[in-house]
């Protein structure tokens, strides 16, 4: 049965961590569905640098074998890019494992990935490919074969604070609601109801829920 594992790893362990190492602004958004290896090219949003700086980092790259600016938005460049064929790490450990990555971004020097895989018997052949090659990367989450929504992730206060807040405008800019009316609708303090707040927001944020790229 399929199965979908969220990773954590350093910048250094997968191609492209240069830029995360030289400019610990950048940040690098991977396509939702990006294929691997050196038979397809995958595209790459870089946020916060300089297409000079950018291409300058991609050129010392010995994973890079091509690489083309595609389009720019803002402070954000669209890049395509063909990796060489001794592309070693955690890539060769997808493909011959049969895996996809689904979304990934890299931010603040380290990897966040989605990977797919066709069973367990593969994730666990990709996790020894990897410790052989000395990858090392932190388990986030093992979904078989659905990743949990946010309201799974949340305990019931935490989303019904969460829910009532959005309907009613704290989240907006400017707010329609304060945190003592917030307080007020639940009966609570303005303290309690900011730790729900705060709690649900670390919930979330720290396992990255790769939603679909909105530009």
């Amino acid at each position: 049965m399929t199965i979908v594992v969220d990773l954590t790893l350093p910048g250094g362990a997968f191609p492209l961590g240069t830029l995360l190492d030289d400019d610990p602004d950048a940040h690098v958004e991977l396509e939702r569905v990006v294929p691997v290896g050196d038979r397809l090219l995958p595209f790459f949003w870089v946020s916060d640098g300089s297409v000079e700086h950018i291409e300058s980092m991609l050129a010392e790259q010995a994973e890079v074998g091509e690489y083309e600016l595609l389009t720019t938005a803002g402070d954000q460049h669209l890049y395509e890019v063909r990796w060489n064929s001794d592309l070693d790490g955690i890539v060769p450990a997808i493909e011959d494992n049969e895996g996809a990555i689904l979304n990934g971004r890299g931010v603040r020097g380290r990897w966040e990935l989605r990977l797919r895989f066709p069973d367990h018997d593969r994730l666990k052949a990709f996790s020894e490919r990897c410790r052989e090659s000395g990858v090392r990367f932190e388990v986030n989450g093992v979904y078989n074969p659905h990743v949990p929504s946010a309201k799974d992730r949340l305990t019931p206060k935490q989303w019904e604070t969460m829910s009532v807040a959005h309907e009613l405008g704290y989240f907006e800019v400017p707010r329609r609601a304060t945190l003592a009316e917030l307080a007020d609708h639940f009966g609570v303090s303005e303290q309690a109801v900011s730790q729900r707040i705060r709690r649900a927001l670390n919930t979330l944020l720290s396992v990255h829920q790769f939603e679909p790229d909105t530009r």
